[in-house]
């Protein structure tokens, strides 16, 4: 049993009300993300936003921007899983 690092990107928003639609927006487009609790590398303080895989990224930022949906940022990082399986 080891470690495996996977990426994520997370898109931070400036009001909860623009998560909100956000979501909405993506629900239909079939991309996966997840609506998640920003995490403490990025901020202390309490919130949500948009987590998705690394290849996603470009196309949920233009299906934002063609819904006229403002982000403030994304941040890639990697995260430490437990990896219970050997290939």
């Amino acid at each position: 049993m080891g470690f495996i690092e996977e990426e994520r990107y997370y898109i931070t928003f400036p009001a909860l009300t623009a998560v909100l639609k956000a979501e909405k927006c993506l629900e239909s487009s079939g991309i996966k993300f997840w609506l998640v609790p920003i995490p403490r590398e990025i901020t202390a303080d309490c919130g949500m936003c948009i987590m998705c895989y690394p290849e996603a990224t470009e196309l949920v930022k233009a299906l934002l921007a063609a819904e006229d949906i403002a982000y403030e940022q994304t941040y890639l990082l990697k995260k430490r899983k437990l990896k219970f399986f050997q290939d």
